[in-house]
């Protein structure tokens, strides 16, 4: 009987995040694409995934920011939780510049609407030798299916973020976290204070600087959730 597993994307992100992921993986497992639904505080996404998850505990993964929402949910409801995996977050509070550079933008877009990412913007989301056409295209491609209020939803309800260390060192079960050593998006300093004598807990760091793995690193990405899900 295959494997179930839960997929969180992340900010502006759709199924199409784990496209070149899919392959590798669905011949072993069956994957369940959960959304981030709009207007909802941190707690309310977690109620709304205990709602809709069933009894069974389940295999969580989640991507940038659906990371941060898996290791929160995990942290509310740890008794839901078969395996934890984390794919390019630090699930921490958002450093002051971000969220002052977040607030500006989201002001931006209440004025003048939201016109998408700029090409420039996503290829800063991938490693050099991935800015390629294609995956540039692609993530444009989510971005512009999700649309201005999808935007306002995830910036407006998901930027106030909690320090979640405490509750990952003591989580008792197998908790994975995957990120490029040099993604700009990640916070090192905060990664190494994390309890790395657990068993339980296992950082991956990542040749690159790549923020979009499952895109980037689809290979490398399969073989570490072979592993992890066991």
């Amino acid at each position: 009987m295959r494997k179930t597993l839960h997929l969180i994307p992340g900010t502006m992100c759709t199924e199409k995040l784990w496209s070149e992921v899919l392959p590798l993986l669905q011949d072993n497992y069956q994957l369940v694409y959960l959304d981030i639904p709009q207007n909802k505080s941190f707690d309310e996404l977690a109620g709304y995934y205990n709602d809709i998850l069933g009894d069974k505990k389940v295999n969580l993964l989640g991507f940038s920011l659906g990371g941060y929402i898996a290791t929160y949910f995990a942290s509310l409801y740890p008794e839901r939780i078969e395996r934890l995996f984390v794919i390019s977050n630090t699930p921490a509070a958002l450093p002051d510049e971000e969220l002052k550079q977040r607030s500006n933008t989201l002001n931006y877009v209440k004025k003048h609407g939201y016109k998408g990412m700029s090409r420039k913007k996503i290829a800063s989301l991938l490693a050099p030798e991935n800015q390629t056409d294609d995956l540039i295209s692609l993530i444009s491609e989510m971005d512009q299916a999700l649309g201005e209020h999808e935007f306002l939803s995830q910036y407006q309800h998901t930027s106030e973020r909690a320090d979640l260390s405490q509750a990952l060192n003591q989580f008792s079960f197998c908790t994975y976290l995957y990120y490029s050593e040099y993604d700009k998006l990640i916070n090192l300093n905060w990664l190494k204070q994390l309890d790395n004598t657990s068993h339980l807990l296992s950082l991956i760091c990542t040749s690159g600087s790549g923020h979009m793995l499952p895109l980037e690193k689809p290979r490398e990405l399969a073989d570490h959730i072979n592993t992890w899900a066991g």
